[in-house]
């Protein structure tokens, strides 16, 4: 048996987003109803990586200039430990025109994110300290960056 084809597609049908609800269901990041109004700004850039005709992991960018910032990235809860949130984010730095620099902010709790954005070259860069709100009080969040080369390509 052969794993079912995975493929990248670039979001801006509105429409298209009803069947992007399973991934924002319990989540503490951005929701699904703030995504589907972002989507709506000419700065928004968003992918998806679709098995099956199903969206199994999204990621989103706001970009101005020549900097985006990555607002969410989440892989669906049954498709996660299977390098597809490495896979979408690969191809979403390729995939973005224009852009010198990438930038996002990750929990600092996040070990797994955080090794992930240091895998593909981002640099720590900065910190909000007790940014986030926890069970147990608050946490910080973690600044990064990925500078591109010109063109927009990953270095």
């Amino acid at each position: 048996m052969t794993d079912a084809q995975i493929s990248l597609r670039a979001l801006s049908d509105p429409g298209e987003l009803e069947l992007l609800q399973p991934l924002y269901e319990q989540s503490d990041g951005p929701s699904y109803g703030f995504l589907r109004g972002f989507l709506d700004q000419p700065h928004c850039r968003a992918w998806c990586l679709v098995k099956e005709r199903q969206p199994i992991a999204a990621i989103w960018y706001q970009c101005v200039a020549e900097r985006a910032e990555m607002v969410d990235l989440r892989v669906l809860a049954s498709e996660r430990r299977r390098g597809l949130g490495r896979q979408l984010l690969w191809a979403s730095l390729t995939a973005l025109e224009n852009v010198d620099a990438v930038q996002l902010e990750v929990r600092s709790s996040n070990v797994a994110a955080r090794a992930l954005y240091g895998s593909l070259g981002f640099s720590e860069t900065g910190s909000r300290l007790k940014y986030y709100a926890t069970p147990a009080g608050r946490e910080d969040g973690i600044l990064m960056t990925l500078t591109l080369n010109h063109g927009g390509r990953v270095t």
